[in-house]
């Protein structure tokens, strides 16, 4: 691990509302990692980035997103609590990558108008973290009473809130340390170097290569979504041979039909 090398942590704000308080949070939290040393950011603003909406998921990638996640040793999510849960285009947003997160650390501010901070946006978010392949940390930011911590033009008023974002920043940074640690010097880590090199040279693949890749539903005939990638550790008996030994399974792709929602799965190419 080359010492010397700033840790990158982007503040992702998660709501593309007009008027929205959430970016008051978003901005503080960027201002508050900039004074670390030996760490870089910048701010993700989600309405922002291009997504089509007749489509979902990595067949809508957006390039710019997904090299920032790729260069990116943590993510810090600002997302405010709509209906008790997370906004959609969020979810929408976050979705376009899987194996970009892998092994990388992420902390959630959560926002709210009322007195529990995003609590319950927080916890909507962090089975979603997990499947994604993120690492979350035990300390979160929770934003109360948002109206009452900036003014109208975004300036503190609460300085408790130095304090507290302090200590989320500090467990933040030194998971993303041991995690770049782990990727870059630990067997299991291999794999995921293999992921990112790969994503890497999706551009210049042939078109034919990329066609051989696809998958092909064989109920309605039409070409399947990638959805995501698998590690099936059951296939010591029925996959000896296709074992890797640094993750102790089979790494396996699952795709989905858009047509019918018929799903397989095939061993990773």
């Amino acid at each position: 691990m080359d010492a010397n090398r700033p840790i990158f942590i982007p503040v992702i704000l998660g709501t593309p509302r007009q008027k929205r308080m959430s970016e008051y949070v978003a901005r503080f939290v960027v201002e508050e990692v900039r004074k670390r040393d030996g760490v870089e950011t910048e701010l993700i603003d989600i309405r922002n980035i291009p997504l089509s909406t007749m489509d979902a998921g990595e067949s809508i990638k957006d390039t710019t997103f997904s090299s920032t996640v790729i260069r990116a040793d943590a993510l810090i999510i600002v997302a405010p609590e709509y209906n008790h849960g997370y906004p959609g285009l969020l979810k929408h947003v976050l979705d376009t990558n899987l194996k970009e997160y892998i092994h990388k650390a992420v902390g959630i501010c959560g926002v709210s108008a009322g007195g529990f901070g995003g609590t319950r946006v927080i916890q909507s978010l962090l089975p979603v973290m997990r499947e994604l392949g993120l690492v979350t940390i035990f300390w979160d930011g929770n934003f109360s009473s948002i109206q009452n911590i900036f003014d109208s033009s975004g300036n503190l008023l609460d300085q408790a809130y130095i304090k507290r974002i302090d200590k989320f920043l500090k467990e933040l940074i030194w998971m993303a340390r041991v995690l770049r640690y782990g990727c870059e010097n630990v067997p299991s880590g291999v794999t995921i170097r293999f992921f990112i090199i790969d994503f890497s040279l999706e551009g210049y693949m042939s078109e034919d290569n990329k066609k051989s890749n696809k998958m092909i539903c064989p109920d309605c005939g039409v070409e399947m979504n990638h959805h995501a990638y698998k590690v099936d550790y059951t296939a010591a008996l029925s996959e000896p041979d296709d074992i890797d030994p640094y993750i102790g399974g089979v790494l396996k792709e699952a795709h989905t039909c858009p047509e019918c929602g018929k799903t397989e799965v095939r061993k990773a190419n």
